[in-house]
């Protein structure tokens, strides 16, 4: 099954195909708030320049993804974000498909960035979150963007 989302190597541009959505450096938080009007987003606060928000919806091919945004003094800075089956949950939770998935982000960012993890514009990794229990791509913007 093809990844939910493609980054452009050469300018950092993240979209997400089934939602209509991109985002890209510096992006200015009006627009990504005009950009996610419909879609299930939320906003987890601020505090000294610092907004948080969140994305978690279905995707196609019974899979769901969940983005999490982080803004300073309304820019964009940083891009976390996962997808997995629809029925995936704590309970059917395993090392073993944790691994798999980190696997996967890996060969998919492999793929979209020629092996590379730090680029012009920013920073990204696939890891698996200690603290959450679940594996993530994180894409930090640089701030000359």
């Amino acid at each position: 099954m093809p990844a939910p989302f493609a980054i452009d190597p050469a300018t950092g541009r993240l979209r997400f195909p089934d939602w209509s959505l991109e985002l890209r450096p510096s992006m200015p938080q009006r627009e990504f708030v005009a950009a996610t009007a419909k879609l299930n987003r939320d906003n987890l606060g601020s505090n000294g320049g610092w907004q948080r928000y969140s994305i978690r919806q279905e995707i196609s091919g019974d899979r769901k993804l969940g983005i999490f945004l982080v803004f300073f003094n309304e820019l964009l800075r940083m891009v976390t974000f996962s997808y997995a089956p629809k029925d995936e949950t704590w309970d059917n939770w395993s090392e073993q498909k944790e691994a798999a998935q980190l696997h996967e982000y890996r060969q998919q960012l492999d793929a979209q960035l020629g092996g590379k993890t730090t680029l012009p514009w920013g920073k990204v990794s696939a890891i698996n979150n200690e603290k959450s229990g679940g594996t993530e791509i994180t894409i930090q913007f640089s701030e000359e963007t």
